[in-house]
C-alpha cells in the first residue's frame, strides 16, 4: 500500500469516524464536497434498495400471501396476511428500518 494511503488510514483510525475527519478538514474544501457526494450516493442505493424490496418482496407477498406460513422464502414467511407488517432477515419492521437508515444517511452530509 502507498505510505500515503496507509499514513491517511491510520489517521483515519484514530479519529472518532470519517465525517469527523471531513468536517475538521475545511482548509481542504474538496474533501467535504467528497464526503458529501459519498452521503449522497449512498442514500441513492438505499432509495435503489427500497424499491427493490418493495417490487420483489412486498408486492409480490401481498398479491399471493397463503393461508398459513409456509417458511418457504422471505416473501412468503413474512406475509401470511395481506395487512401482516413485513420484517427484514434481522426481525426489524421492514420498510421503517430502511427508511430510517435511508434518512440517518442523509443527514450526515455536512452543511
Amino acid at each position: 500500500m502507498p505510505r500515503g494511503h496507509r499514513t491517511f488510514l491510520q489517521r483515519l483510525e484514530s479519529m472518532t469516524s470519517i465525517r469527523d475527519f471531513a468536517a475538521a478538514s475545511i482548509s481542504v474544501p474538496e474533501l467535504g464536497e467528497a464526503y458529501n457526494f459519498a452521503v449522497n450516493e449512498l442514500r441513492k442505493f438505499r432509495d435503489i434498495h427500497i424499491q427493490i424490496i418493495s417490487r420483489y418482496i412486498i408486492r409480490p407477498a401481498r398479491k399471493y400471501a397463503p393461508k398459513e406460513d409456509t417458511g418457504r422464502n422471505l416473501a412468503v414467511a413474512t406475509s401470511t396476511a395481506p395487512d401482516k407488517e413485513f420484517h427484514g432477515t434481522g426481525g426489524t419492521a421492514l420498510l421503517p428500518f430502511l427508511r430510517q437508515s435511508r434518512d440517518e444517511t442523509k443527514n450526515t452530509a455536512l452543511c
